[in-house]
Parts: C-alpha cells; structure tokens; sequence
C-alpha cells in the first residue's frame, strides 16, 4: 500500500504544481486541514476518496487522475 500511497501523491503533487498550488492554498481551497494535507502529500497516510474528490475539485480535474491504473503500480 505504500507504494500506491505514493505514486497518488505525486501525481497530486504534480497537479498542485500544475495549477501554482502550494499546500497551504490547496488545503483552504480543497477545506482539507493543512496538517492532514502534508500527512498525504508525504505518504505517511491514505488519501481518503472523499479527500481526492476535494483535491480535484480545488485543482480543477478528475479525482481518477490521481489513482494509478492496473499494472501501473
């Protein structure tokens, strides 16, 4: 698991990155708490679906961009 923990928080990392997005301006914009936001964006914990939903939302793309496909992880 942690490697799938990984790979979706790079790819959020690299929307972030996209979209000029620290963490702390995708926590206020996503509503996620700012502590929580750079537990994931390091892989110490899951992102929850609820939490991608939000993120995507707040980066303006699909929350299916963040969720490596079969036989990529």
């Amino acid at each position: 698991m942690e490697h799938l923990d990984r790979m979706v928080a790079e790819r959020v990392r690299q929307a972030m990155a996209i979209a000029r997005f620290g963490p702390a301006e995708l926590a206020r914009r996503s509503g996620l708490p700012a502590s929580d936001l750079r537990r994931r964006l390091s892989a110490v914990e899951s992102f929850t679906l609820f939490e991608l939903v939000r993120i995507a939302a707040a980066l303006d793309c699909r929350a299916a961009d963040f969720v490596p496909r079969e036989g990529e992880w």
